[in-house]
């Protein structure tokens, strides 16, 4: 098998050890920050040293997350932060913004980087660049297939790049692309990408097109992800890590999944599909992973637990209900203090079993007060027989887990020199112990073999045991009290420890040299206040309509990029007209800068078709350039290439890496605020590179692979007019309304309900050194593209507070929308709570 690694998550010291001792090869857990789950408990520094020493006496490695979205201001505090978790040995640290990238890779190199599920990191291209920035592991979309990841692997091979794939197996799925939402942030100041998210997805909502209600529910809730059933076929296709998800679980649910999983993985029989339908779930899902539609995926019916279900309620007589067994797949045996639910008309009832009158493979029958009828479904939610049998793995305990071979000769004065040899992670270690008078001359019964090894055998509390034993030149004659066969046994296995423990930790000499190259860093970077570039921005214009053009003439902009991914439904007409379009377009904008924005999440195919048709236009005398939103992208296109706001550029080493990748402009962050946009320019001076701002639209917040199929009543949402749109709506909240296109893959792109409006900001946004503020007029029209250039035009010309709240109020009588500044004034609110 190619897999070999059991990847488990822990929130806490406690839940930790429970992982560790139920069988998890890996655990990954956050430090007190950066760990992208803000409400955890998460590790202090003294824990998170206490986690690794326990893992790896126990064979286990320690993933640690530092990966949330850094600013210019926290560089100094997370890189000293990365330094001491390389001093402590961790095996690796799982990381999302592509400046902490850079920096690693110049500053920590022997730090093992994994990139983390949210980088987004889903086409053969970008995989590639992570290998030149010493990435050692992908940390693959939750979208990618088993078809498409045995082909990144066989590549990977074939190209003879030594990076390791890992894939979420279990838990929770999150509704966005790679996990990159927008949604919370924008909407209740809790940024997904710091660890925030509010869960906007778990909400119940309607799906409303030409104003008729056609979906109502928990539309964008997922089911669970469980991929117990594929072990094998995810084995080969050649992941090496199954990841599981849930650091913010408790103890039983963490303790279940890995003992379930552990012994599926191994092949161990057991009643451990029937577990994981115990704790937590909502329901489960094959995943896009396994081939399951987005239908399949969604589980639009509920947001919450349900549990195993066992069969309906078929007669009540008193207190005596009978359940008449429906599902034989996964059988069911109840015991007293189980917890069983009863689901009625949408509405779950819980209780703790105390009477089972009678049970066989047919019915069960229980004697309960609890109100029911019949015809309800019946779930076991909780088995206390499972959860006894958990408390196995809390308490701390060391596995005999590394053979010891020990080679035992005495000299002519009965002094003891001991050989010991061992193997860890491929690595021989060994060294001598010298025991000097120890032993003495045998006056009555003098040592055997047998009695040595006897004692030398007891080495419980540690992570050895004894392999082998050699006997060279041992008197016949000779004595030793057993006290001190024991005293010898302890410092051998002490120092195998110490040397166990340096072996996940670097050198002196190469902490050393880390420590003089960061302070040299830091120190230039505190006294580097940087510099602004007085320039006077352009404007550039994001467009989904060749219309739209015709309102941007006259106007000196910078570009326009063009998006038709939501034109069309299907990829075949998608390709076939696209190429016309953008000829037709280019013609149109000239002089203007033409650029074409590629689809969200590009698959490594459709990014190769589009460099293909841009080589066709160039040679028919047609220069266009490309947007797109992977760091990869200068492998594939051989004219200028800009990045796109799902780059999520937070800092000035995110753009020195990007710029090194290729990337002639990029669009900054739209959840930074302004004080952060201000430092990122200032700590960026000198580089070639363009800087980007949307100042102006209602931004895109969710891609999703969701198409909208299996709506509640089973129906699919289809629409007819390639173009159009639905409404989605807040159940709750009714002025929550976002629009909802459809690109040619299908993939639904989520429109922000408020429009970001920054007018009333822009005498101070033209003072930050910005090369360009975007107006995203996207899914709109002509006319309206045309006022918001006009107003957007005027107000670069020098003009008073006063004017600009005039435009402020203009915007607001022909907007689409409400309007709001985003996060621009005051960055993500709950930061400022803690």
């Amino acid at each position: 098998m190619v897999l070999e690694e059991l990847l488990a998550p822990a929130g806490s010291y406690e839940v930790l050890v429970t992982a560790v001792n139920a069988g998890a090869d890996a655990v990954y857990i956050a430090g007190p920050n950066y760990g992208a789950r803000a409400y955890a408990k998460n590790f202090t520094i003294d824990e998170l040293e206490k986690a690794v020493k326990y893992a790896h006496l126990n064979g286990a490695q320690i993933h640690v997350t530092v990966n949330t979205l850094i600013n210019n201001f926290e560089i100094v505090d997370v890189l000293n932060y990365l330094f001491k978790l390389y001093q402590i040995g961790v095996d690796a640290v799982i990381v999302q913004d592509l400046g902490l990238i850079w920096l690693l890779k110049t500053f920590i190199p022997n730090l093992e980087v994994h990139a983390s599920t949210q980088m987004g990191l889903n086409n053969y291209s970008s995989i590639k660049w992570a290998s030149k920035n010493n990435i050692k592991r992908i940390v693959l979309p939750r979208e990618v297939n088993i078809n498409q990841i045995k082909e990144t692997y066989n590549q990977l091979k074939n190209d003879n790049i030594d990076m390791d794939i890992e894939v979420f197996g279990h838990g929770a799925l999150c509704y966005c692309v790679s996990g990159k939402c927008y949604m919370s942030s924008y909407n209740s100041g809790r940024s997904g990408n710091r660890g925030a998210c509010a869960q906007p997805c778990r909400r119940q909502y309607r799906l409303k097109y030409r104003g008729y209600n056609i979906g109502n529910g928990f539309l964008l809730s997922t089911h669970d992800l469980a991929t117990y059933d594929n072990i094998k076929e995810i084995s080969n296709a050649g992941v090496k890590s199954l990841k599981l998800e849930g650091r913010m679980k408790s103890k039983d649910y963490i303790g279940t999944i890995v003992n379930s999983y552990r012994n599926i993985i191994d092949g161990n029989p057991g009643d451990y599909k029937k577990d994981l339908h115990l704790v937590f779930n909502r329901k489960f899902t094959d995943g896009y992973i396994m081939g399951d539609k987005p239908g399949e995926v969604m589980g639009r019916g509920s947001s919450g637990h349900e549990g195993l279900y066992i069969g309906d309620i078929t007669k009540i007589e008193g207190t005596k209900v009978t359940i008449e067994i429906k599902n034989k797949e996964i059988p069911v045996i109840l015991e007293p203090g189980d917890g069983i639910a009863f689901k009625y008309n949408g509405k779950i009832k819980g209780i703790y079993l105390e009477n089972i009158i009678k049970q066989d493979e047919n019915e069960i029958i229980i004697d309960t007060t609890r109100l029911v009828k019949e015809g309800t479904e019946v779930f076991i939610s909780y088995s206390a027989s499972t959860h006894e049998y958990l408390k196995q793995f809390e308490k701390e305990s060391i596995k005999n887990h590394i053979g010891l071979n020990l080679s035992l000769t005495w000299d002519k004065e009965l002094n003891l020199y001991t050989k010991v040899e061992y193997h860890i992670d491929g690595e021989l270690i060994n060294f001598r112990h010298k025991s000097l008078d120890m032993f003495e001359k045998a006056n009555n019964k003098p040592v055997d073999e047998k009695t040595i090894e006897n004692q030398l055998n007891k080495t419980g509390g540690t992570p050895f045991f004894i392999e082998n034993i050699r006997f060279n030149n041992m008197p016949k004659d000779m004595f030793i009290q057993i006290r001190k066969i024991n005293q010898i046994r302890r410092e051998i296995l002490d120092t195998a420890t110490e040397l166990l423990m340096n072996h996940y930790t670097p050198t002196k000499k190469a902490v050393k040299e880390v420590r003089k190259n960061l302070s040299k860093f830091i120190k230039d970077y505190e006294n580097n206040e940087g510099k602004v570039k007085q320039k006077t921005p352009k404007l550039s214009l994001f467009i989904d309509d060749l219309s739209q053009i015709r309102a941007a003439s006259g106007f000196d902009l910078k570009r326009i990029y063009f998006d038709g991914t939501c034109h069309y439904n299907n990829s075949e007409d998608y390709f076939k007209n696209i190429k016309d379009t953008l000829m037709k377009g280019s013609l149109m904008a000239s002089p203007t800068e033409f650029v074409w924005v590629l689809s969200s999440f590009i698959t490594q195919e459709d990014a190769i078709k589009c460099s293909e048709i841009v080589k066709e236009l160039e040679n028919e005398g047609i220069i266009i350039s490309v947007m797109g939103d992977f760091p990869g992208m200068k492998n594939i296109f051989d004219c200028p290439i800009y990045g796109n706001h799902n780059l999520n550029v937070w800092n000035s080493f995110c753009v020195r890496n990007l710029n090194e990748a290729g990337f002639k402009s990029l669009i900054l962050s739209s959840e930074l605020s302004g004080s952060e946009i201000k430092e990122l320019v200032l700590k960026n001076h000198d580089r070639n590179i363009d800087l980007e701002m949307i100042v102006n639209g209602n931004l895109e917040v969710i891609v999703s692979k969701d198409d909208f199929t299996n709506l509640n009543d089973g129906k699919d949402f289809i629409i007819p007019n390639d173009a159009d749109y639905a409404i989605l709506e807040d159940k709750k909240r009714k002025k929550f309304k976002y629009k909802v296109f459809f690109d040619y893959n299908r993939q639904s792109h989520i429109i922000n309900k408020d429009c970001l409006c920054l007018i009333e900001e822009i005498n101070e946004i033209k003072e930050l050194g910005l090369d360009s503020l975007i107006l995203d007029c996207r899914y709109s029209n002509e006319k309206y593209t045309a006022q918001i250039l006009s107003i957007y035009n005027e107000s670069l010309h020098n003009k008073d507070q006063e004017e600009l709240s005039k435009y402020k109020y203009q915007i607001m009588d022909f907007s689409q929308s409400y309007i709001n500044k985003g996060n621009y004034i005051e960055g993500r609110l709950h930061e400022d709570k803690q």
